[in-house]
């Protein structure tokens, strides 16, 4: 049986395991195995095995892949995308060019990038430390965007209007600082010019022809000035002229940065002047993104970037031009108030709903939930499908009104 790692499978990528199965495809994970790096005891038991690998380490993932007789190094995450294209570049395999890999982890690099090709990318200034604040405020102007160079799930960013606010972020920025998933966050900062638009993400993949887009994901994101991903929809509702100029769009930055196989999650804002690209990542989307994409147009994200990954070159033949025969969407639940989490009401309920697909709650009684900055300030999702949108709605509000938060969470 062919044997593929899958390095750190966390969010989506933990879907890569079941999609490995279905392809009949031996997943091996390897996982530090320590802080949010845990593989929970369910997934090492869907894996053909499960190892402790030093996942920082392009030459021990390599050497544990070669131990195993892998024929693909999957990455399972955003922060080990990098050391998944170096580890398979050592032993032969079939990889994303280490260079590529780089870009798509560093914002800074990956717009100077795109400028350099003439694509549309927003004004944006490097910020290493507090001596070189004032100048990417000149250089960037009000309102703009603070985040770090190499963050994702929206931590640490925040919109400025003014310079003592932008001081003010650093400063925090600087302070507090984020580890996740053992790296550690906002070492170096972006400021970059705020776009004004409705917000997209693109799910494609790279094949013979270069990438290409399979499924556009309308955001809905909480009050600024964070920019905390509150839901998502598949398909988005677009007109067929705007969708095909987002999309030429995105594949071209694509292209630019150099993505060569596998997945990618990019995205964008359609401002007035056009499409605008916030990031792009060599990796499934978060936040059940390919769940939707799957209930929406029966393609599988997983699948497809695990063939991509062994090489093949048309990794999604059946796949291009397919139509969605439904509407998916995912809400996102979040207390008013920080506090000790003390459960939600009405789950039952939402289960008799009709579309109903998943609900799931994150913390456990008690356990403290921060205050709605970034990903961490949610407690659960609901998801649902329907024939249309307006259906959809008035499904998913159905189901936000049946859920109630228990009376003990209080404030920090």
């Amino acid at each position: 049986m062919t044997a593929i790692i899958v390095l750190e499978p966390a969010s989506s990528g933990a879907a890569l395991v079941a999609a490995a199965a279905r392809l009949g495809l031996a997943a091996h994970v390897f996982s530090a195995d320590h802080d949010e790096r845990i593989v929970p005891p369910e997934l090492r038991a869907a894996a053909a095995s499960f190892a402790a690998v030093d996942t920082s380490s392009p030459a021990a993932v390599a050497a544990a892949a070669r131990a195993v007789g892998a024929e693909a190094i999957v990455p399972g995450f955003e922060y080990v995308v990098g050391v998944a294209a170096q580890a398979a570049e050592r032993l032969g395999l079939p990889h994303l060019r280490p260079d590529a890999a780089a870009l798509t982890r560093d914002k800074h690099r990956s717009r100077q990038r795109l400028a350099e090709a003439g694509l549309a990318v927003p004004r944006f200034a490097r910020i290493a430390s507090p001596a070189e604040l004032e100048a990417a405020a000149e250089r960037v102007g009000f309102p703009a965007v603070l985040k770090p160079v190499d963050g994702c799930g929206s931590q640490l960013v925040t919109r400025v209007d003014s310079l003592p606010a932008l001081r003010e972020a650093v400063e925090r920025a600087t302070r507090e600082g984020v580890v996740d998933m053992g790296r550690e966050l906002g070492q170096a900062l972006l400021l970059e010019q705020y776009l004004d638009g409705p917000e997209y993400s693109l799910e494609g993949y790279v094949g013979r022809h270069g990438p290409r887009v399979l499924a556009v994901t309308e955001k809905l994101l909480g009050p600024e000035p964070y920019f905390v991903e509150m839901g998502h929809v598949v398909d988005a509702p677009l007109a067929p002229e705007t969708r095909a100029t987002l999309v030429a769009y995105v594949e071209a930055a694509a292209a630019r940065i150099g993505l060569t196989l596998g997945v990618f999650h990019a995205e964008a804002r359609i401002t007035r002047d056009g499409p605008v690209l916030i990031e792009i990542a060599a990796r499934l989307g978060g936040d059940r993104i390919y769940r939707l994409v799957e209930l929406s147009k029966s393609i599988s994200l997983p699948e497809v970037m695990i063939r991509g990954h062994l090489g093949e070159a048309d990794p999604a033949p059946a796949y291009e031009g397919r139509l969605a025969t439904q509407v998916s969407g995912v809400r996102f639940l979040a207390p008013d108030a920080a506090g000790r989490f003390a459960g939600v009401h009405g789950i039952e309920p939402v289960r008799a709903l009709p579309g109903f697909e998943e609900i799931e709650i994150y913390p456990r009684l008690g356990e403290l939930v921060p205050r709605l900055t970034d990903f961490r300030g949610r407690v659960g999702h609901v998801l649902f499908t329907a024939p249309d949108r307006a259906t959809l709605d008035r499904r998913v509000a159905e189901a936000l009104r049946a859920l109630e938060f228990g009376p003990a969470l209080t404030d920090l």
